[in-house]
């Protein structure tokens, strides 16, 4: 037999002895596995403290995403949460729902990034500038954005907490929570005009109140706010509304308020 020949049925028998050995039930492509954080995100909001700090540690977060802009009322960010905390991602672009779904499993590695508080919520972006009055500033490019965010193939819907107005606390900012029981109050004196754009303030059977936010670029700004007994689901706040500092509610969509039956 020619030398060649030879050697052409050498690689084809190693060929076959290859698949031979191979297990046909092994998968053919690997699931990437997240990387594990090493910081829990209510500790995070312990060493921040309030302040606009710089992270030069290798620290890593993880959550799952909480909310959407499909509807427009989150512009350019969203929310992560994990079992102890909430933080918002300035991630500087559009269509996030569409890059990061909700219920997607996110690891953020915090080197390099400004980390401080708005409204109540642990913002992760970059530095912002030194007359800026808010704390971080968007990423700049989704180039950037991939450095330090990661999107897994990991879903988890993640159920609004139930909260009632004794429980509320700063320590809760940033997560997805619902509220029973409430109405919308005539005490909303920046919308007269009975839609969901800008504040509106709802209040329990005691008096108690709470507002929420709506962007005039929220794809249901224009819809009127029902009278009727609601449940109200979003990420929680807390800020200056008309002068006064109270709890406020983002909501991701419309059906975030629901009529009690």
């Amino acid at each position: 037999m020619p030398i060649k020949s030879t050697i052409r049925s050498l690689i084809l028998l190693c060929g076959i002895m290859l698949i031979a050995c191979k297990r046909f039930d092994e998968p053919t492509a690997e699931v990437p596995v997240p990387q594990s954080p090493n910081m829990a995100i209510e500790d995070l909001r312990e060493q921040v403290a309030g302040r606009r700090v710089t992270i030069s540690e290798p620290i890593v977060i993880g959550g799952y995403v909480t909310t959407s802009d499909r509807e427009s009322n989150f512009h350019r960010t969203l929310c992560i949460e994990d079992a102890t905390g909430g933080v918002e991602v300035m991630a500087g672009i559009y269509d996030l729902h569409n890059i990061y779904p909700e219920g997607s499993y996110l690891t953020i590695s915090l080197a390099g990034c400004a980390v401080g508080e708005h409204y109540g919520i642990l913002q992760v972006g970059t530095e912002a500038a030194s007359y800026s009055n808010y704390p971080t500033d968007y990423f700049s490019s989704r180039i950037l954005l991939d450095r330090h965010v990661q999107c897994y193939d990991l879903r988890q819907n993640v159920a609004p907490l139930p909260v009632r107005f004794e429980e509320l606390s700063p320590a809760l900012c940033g997560r997805l929570i619902n509220m029973q029981s409430l109405y919308r109050t005539a005490l909303s004196p920046s919308n007269e005009s009975g839609t969901w754009s800008g504040y509106n303030i709802f209040a329990d059977p005691q008096g108690n109140t709470i507002a929420v936010y709506t962007s005039a670029y929220a794809s249901y700004a224009d819809e009127v706010v029902p009278e009727q007994e609601v449940s109200l689901t979003g990420i929680l706040q807390y800020g200056d509304v008309e002068g006064e500092d109270m709890y406020i509610i983002k909501m991701r969509y419309e059906k975030d308020c629901t009529i009690a039956h």
